[in-house]
């Protein structure tokens, strides 16, 4: 990533230095936003074979609004230009159902279970989450109001959930019952979900000069090509059983145990909206938008979707007036 922002660094410092300074357009503008996000996302069945261990978790699906913030900076030079945004979203909660079943094979060397046994679980996942995504990119307008970019992205989103249900085990070969792990289900389960990647895009700015409509309205497209990595986490995992005692049910290591982590890959597409209206005072303009993405991670078997609708401001710093 250092590598691809390097050279694209290096390419428009070039531009500048063979550019006659009192030819060049040349101004920086900031902007601040604010807006809300609609989040989703999408865990398939989950399938994890281990010597000791086979579990398959059901399908898992958390979505919110959230609220965001998200700033930036663009230099741009003639036709040219160069962007950094980052943004983050917080204060998401969602509900979802938490079930399967987890084959384990006794007679270990431990000795924790002389029989082979079959946990099936049912329960509910509480989840708090929050995202958090980065982004530089460059771009050329190669016709007027025709904007050509590309780039690389960073985001990743962590979910702290809280997991209540119901559990029955059973001997495997004759499906009696196993009581000592049979119970109340407790604990918690992380997620860190993050990807990264290349994109590249166009936009298009249609000027407008109707009365109070004095700015461009802009359409733009974008294609991510993107590599992603989830984690998944027990932790307190265990049974309140009906002796009033919690059994671990996390054999492996204790009172956690990461559970699986899985690499995918993703083409990922965006579509956006906007409006960019000028002001009264001379430089500053006000943003609105909306943009939708979907991300689908055929590996891992995930699925990401969002639409932000969001409003800020924006000042063009100009040089070489």
């Amino acid at each position: 990533m250092l590598k691809k922002i390097s050279v694209t660094i290096l390419l428009l410092t070039m531009i500048v230095f063979v550019t006659p300074v009192n030819a060049l357009d040349m101004r920086i503008q900031p902007r601040f936003k604010i807006g809300v996000q609609y989040y989703e996302f999408e865990q398939k069945v989950i399938t994890d074979a281990g010597s000791q261990f086979t579990t398959i978790l059901n399908n898992t699906r958390f979505s919110d609004w959230l609220p965001l913030i998200n700033g930036g900076t663009t230099l741009f030079i003639d036709r040219f230009f160069l962007d950094f945004n980052a943004l983050y979203s917080f204060d998401g909660n969602s509900e979802t159902g938490f079930g399967g079943q987890t084959f384990v094979k006794g007679g270990g060397s431990d000795g924790n279970l002389l029989v082979d046994a079959v946990f099936q679980n049912a329960g509910r996942i509480n989840a708090d989450f929050e995202r958090f995504e980065l982004s530089v990119s460059a771009g050329f307008e190669v016709l007027d109001n025709l904007v050509l970019f590309g780039g690389y992205k960073y985001a990743e989103t962590n979910f702290s959930s809280g997991i209540t249900g119901k559990l029955n085990t059973f001997r495997a070969d004759d499906n009696s019952p196993l009581l000592l792990f049979s119970g109340d289900l407790v604990g918690g389960v992380n997620i860190d979900f993050n990807f990264k990647g290349p994109f590249v895009g166009v936009n298009y700015i249609w000027p407008i000069q109707q009365g109070f409509m004095n700015g461009g309205l802009s359409f733009n497209f974008a294609a991510a090509f993107l590599k992603n990595n989830t984690d998944l986490n027990f932790s307190r995992l265990g049974v309140k059983t009906v002796l009033g005692n919690v059994q671990t049910l996390d054999i492996e290591d204790g009172n956690k145990r990461n559970f699986f982590s899985r690499e995918g890959d993703a083409t990922g597409y965006s579509f956006g909206l906007g409006w960019q209206g000028l002001t009264p005072v001379n430089g500053l303009t006000y943003m609105m938008g909306a943009t939708g993405y979907l991300y689908q991670f055929d590996n891992s078997e995930t699925n990401e979707t969002q639409v932000r609708l969001d409003f800020g401001l924006t000042y063009a710093f100009d040089f070489f007036d």
